[in-house]
């Protein structure tokens, strides 16, 4: 009611009460005029009814039916008496006067004193008693006495009363009464509604007078005739109007002379205005210059860096005495810390000029926790740290964002944990904070157990070259820029960074990560291969060990968790005796008890005595030459990755071979079409003399041929007189710089239908510098400093050809034979005997098959991979037809067989190839593995001269040997 106006309030406060009134008072004598109506009719028809008994009692005495007939017609006439019956003592009708009864009469419970009544919608009926009250004549009566002595009737009377004049009566007085109400509103409602409108109309006036006064009509003037209250509402709006109007009037001349002064004032800021542009064009000049030089020196301060890493690194793989090691040890580590410093103050810059562009692409989180901790891990070992990842289930491993700049802020975060923990753990988790849809919040932590930070120490953190306190810098070295950068980052991103510590008890930096589930998940293992496996684990750190659990029950692998070596050993013995023997044992052994004889008897026992195959988890080691180590199946340095985890159980419960150390050669895809053999000829361009015979050393190393350039247009001159395979080419260089070089190469070569691969040697990409270089001509790009295997890699995937990298580069990998722990019989890989027979006795022949099947063995290994995984059926036929005629003049009877196998099925067109795919790709492995552990040219040899000796070999001897 309060949102009601005023005029709808006034008619409600005229019209309720009297309608309430009217409709009460109506309805209250309605009711009570109709229920006199129905009292008025019962009270005539007992009042008729007992009349006509005492008039029938001497007519049914003497039963006079004459008598009574006539009464029953007087009766008749009287108003609403319908039927009249007579009854004697003895129930039985003796007169009927009128049509018949609308109600039944039950004869016998008819009353003896009172009235009886009965009604229904059309009529009520009323049945009195007749008593003997005289005896007129008393020789008639004399026989009656004794019955009349107990005063019973000696009949009844019934008499029907019509309810319709009654009913006529009731609707008369119905709409007499809605008559009366209806003219009684009506007229309550004009009366109201005059009232309402003498009320409103003023107060409408008035409202509109001041909208008009709202709008700016200040001339409006209110005009009522209304009461004194109106009256005076009236006089003070009027009075209003007229302030209004001259404040107005005020008002006007002041803005006047206001926008005055303030054309004044725009002409001196139009003169402050070309003052001060002036003076930022000369500030943005002067930064750009600052920034170019910034860049200049960054290169030219990266390039002498680039120079002492390499040829330190080259140094180090020389024949050097311990102390001449331990000094280029240093210089390197110096190098790299001040490598280190320029790139975050270069980093620093481009974020603080808003120059910092981040990419959009898909990215596995876990690969980029594990490259980071793989990277940290020695020198968290060094220092006695555990190292741990723990990513949640629920977290996606598939997210859009940019790795490069995540990977760098846990790298940060995890590098200064390492720095300040002198014991204790540094612990890595990721989980799910807040998901909507397809957009999820990831929380990354980095607790350690470090020397923590005070209140007042954390609120100088986060600040550009501030640390805790002056003694940070002076004990842990750093400038103060990794915390910063990395806030930077997060909030880029769209995340936020803080942290957790107590003084004396660690700290917790954390960063969260808004980021996308990416639609298109990238290609990953689908852990299925060792599903329902069982495994023993041994692991004395907690949280290592329960990230390591995780992986495993993700993987739908059974665990069991031994409390020690004995306990572990026993519960090997105990499941072997059972006929449920374990697939597996992982054993973490932390680097004190890498020479204990508890650990290296328990390996022993394991792997010998109990056919278990062990995979040992240790920390960074430098002699591999242990026998703890020499021992086991498969050795893995902690902290373990997801993808090194499953590829390693793999290998140990189906049985295959394995490469050691743990880096795989090169990548199973390249871009070049097919793989060759041949040396490329390769041209490096560098303006720096340092850094071109850096680069000429390590391709020399690599086995190319390399022609050097020291400008752009000496490139020029080279590329028109000699077709190169590769070009390296330097971005900065006086003269014609490398971008400008490459177009003109480009130009060159308009003619071919193929141009030269150009990779850029760059020292700092960013990603719009990386797309700037792809779209000006380069294929690829390679930051500095430049390592070996980098170089490898590149040339593989450009040209095809494998170099063979030196030792201190792990790729000149050890294969051997990992026998599961269920044991399977096989036939030898390779037998000289067979093969020196399939060549007429020949064994330099049968040498010189050998050696060409081995020499296409890789890269027939690589296009059966390949063509399989892109399902291309009949280039697949191809390789394996070639490989398997290759075979049948080779002593190489399971992989003879396989291929033949593969073969069939491929020329079959069947379907289930995976399972023959894997057999026909270990065999290879085996026989590739068997001529790397094996003298094999010695052994054709001394067949030749000794004669008919069978010295066939198979995997098990060959990994004795």
């Amino acid at each position: 009611m309060k949102r009601w106006g005023i005029k709808n309030r006034v008619l409600i406060l005229a019209i309720f009460p009297t309608v309430a009134i009217a409709l009460v008072l109506g309805i209250v004598f309605t009711q009570t005029r109709l229920n006199n109506i129905d009292q008025l009719l019962i009270d005539r028809g007992q009042s008729i009814s007992r009349q006509l008994a005492t008039a029938c009692e001497y007519g049914i005495f003497t039963r006079n039916i004459t008598l009574l007939k006539s009464l029953s017609n007087s009766t008749l006439e009287e108003r609403d008496v319908r039927t009249i019956a007579v009854l004697d003592s003895k129930h039985n009708v003796i007169l009927h006067t009128g049509p018949r009864n609308h109600l039944n009469i039950d004869r016998n419970n008819l009353p003896n004193r009172t009235i009886l009544q009965k009604s229904n919608d059309s009529s009520s009926i009323f049945i009195a008693p007749v008593l003997m009250h005289s005896r007129l004549i008393d020789d008639l009566t004399e026989p009656l006495s004794e019955r009349s002595n107990g005063l019973a009737p000696i009949g009844w009377v019934s008499v029907e009363l019509s309810h319709s004049h009654a009913k006529v009566e009731k609707y008369q007085t119905l709409i007499t009464s809605t008559l009366l109400i209806s003219i009684g509103l009506l007229i309550n409602v004009v009366i109201a509604l005059r009232m309402s409108r003498d009320v409103t109309d003023p107060i409408v006036q008035i409202t509109s007078a001041v909208t008009a006064l709202k709008d700016g009509n200040l001339n409006t003037r209110v005009y009522t005739d209304a009461g004194q209250e109106l009256k005076e509402l009236e006089s003070g709006i009027n009075s209003m109007a007229q302030s209004l109007s001259r404040a107005y009037d005020e008002m006007q001349q002041n803005i006047d002379q206001a926008t005055e002064d303030l054309r004044e004032t725009l002409e001196t800021i139009e003169i402050q205005n070309i003052e001060l542009d002036i003076a930022r064009k000369e500030a943005l000049e002067a930064s750009r210059i600052k920034s170019e030089f910034l860049a200049n020196m960054s290169h030219e301060i990266r390039t002498p860096l680039n120079g002492i890493l390499g040829f330190t690194n080259l140094l180090l793989k020389g024949h050097l005495s311990q102390q001449q090691k331990d000094h280029l040890s240093t210089i390197r580590k110096s190098s790299e810390i001040l490598l280190t410093i320029i790139n975050d103050i270069l980093d620093f810059s481009k974020i603080e000029a808003g120059k910092l562009t981040l990419d959009q692409t898909p990215f596995k989180l876990r690969d980029i926790v594990d490259d980071v901790l793989t990277m940290l891990a020695p020198a968290a070992h060094q220092k006695n740290l555990d190292l741990v990842s723990l990513v949640y289930v629920d977290v996606p491993d598939d997210i859009i964002g940019d790795p490069l700049r995540v990977k760098q802020i846990i790298t940060n975060l995890i590098n200064n944990a390492i720095k300040f923990t002198q014991s204790g753990e540094v612990v890595l988790r990721a989980m799910i904070e807040e998901i909507d849809d397809n957009q999820v919040s990831i929380k990354i932590s980095v607790t350690d157990t470090g020397v923590g930070l005070s209140r007042v120490q954390q609120q100088s953190l986060f600040h550009a070259f501030s640390q805790a306190d002056a003694s940070t810098a002076r004990q842990y070295g750093g400038t103060g820029l990794g915390l910063v950068i990395s806030k930077r980052l997060a909030e880029e991103m769209g995340g936020e960074i803080g942290l957790d510590s107590e003084l004396g008890r660690g700290s917790s930096f954390w960063f969260t990560l808004v980021t996308e589930v990416a639609a298109s998940p990238l290609p990953a293992p689908a852990y299925d291969a060792i599903r329902k496996e069982k495994i023993i684990l041994l692991e004395n750190h907690p949280t290592t060990r329960l990230a390591i659990k995780h992986m495993l029950d993700s993987w739908d692998v059974k665990v069991d968790e031994a409390e020690s070596p004995t306990d572990l050993l026993n519960r090997v013995v105990e499941a072997q005796a059972n006929q449920d023997g374990y697939a597996a044992a992982l054993i973490g052994i932390p680097k004190h008890l890498l020479t204990s004889n508890q650990m290296t008897t328990l390996i022993r026992e394991l792997e010998y005595n109990r056919d278990c195959r062990a995979l040992v988890m240790t920390p960074t080691i430098d002699d591999m030459s242990l026998p703890l180590l020499k021992m086991t199946s498969v050795h893995l340095t902690k902290p373990v990755s997801r993808g090194k985890l499953y590829e390693k159980l793999k290998t140990l419960i189906h049985g295959d071979e394995i490469i050691e150390p743990e880096i795989a050669p090169y990548p199973a895809e390249a871009d070049a079409e097919g793989k060759n053999s041949r040396i490329p000829t390769i041209l490096a361009v560098d303006d720096n003399d340092a850094n071109l015979k850096l680069v000429k050393a390590l391709l020399e190393e690599l086995q190319t041929n390399v022609h050097c350039a020291s400008s752009g247009f000496e490139a020029l001159s080279k590329v028109k007189q000699c077709q190169y395979d590769l070009i390296f080419m330097d971005v900065q260089m006086p003269g014609m710089d490398g971008i400008e070089t490459t177009a003109k190469i480009r130009e060159t070569e308009r003619s071919k239908s193929k141009g030269t691969p150009i990779i850029a040697l760059t020292a700092h990409a960013l990603a719009e510098e990386k797309h700037k270089l792809l779209n000006t001509g380069f294929n690829d790009y390679l930051t500095k400093p430049i390592s070996e295997p980098q170089l490898a890699d590149v040339i593989f995937r450009r040209t095809g050809f494998r170099p063979t990298l030196s030792r201190q580069n792990g790729y000149n990998s050890e294969r051997r034979q990992i026998r599961p722990s269920t044991k399977s019989t096989q036939g030898p890989s390779v037998d000289i005997d067979a093969s020196i027979r399939l060549s007429a006795g020949k064994a330099d022949l049968a040498e010189e098959l050998f050696s060409m099947l081995l020499e296409h063995l890789i890269d027939d290994s690589n296009s059966i991979r390949e063509h399989f995984e892109k399902n291309e059926s009949d280039e697949l036929l191809h390789r394996v037809h070639k490989l398997h005629g290759a075979t049948r003049y080779c002593g190489v009877p399971e992989l003879r067989h396989y291929s033949e196998i593969l073969e069939t099925k491929l020329k079959r067109h069947e379907d289930d190839l995976e399972t023959h795919f894997q057999n026909l790709i270990s065999a290879i492995e085996r026989v590739q593995n068997w001529a790397d552990n094996n003298p094999w040219q010695k052994m054709f040899r001394e067949y030749g001269g000794k004669g008919k000796n069978n010295l066939g070999h198979s995997e098990s001897e060959s990994k004795a040997s």
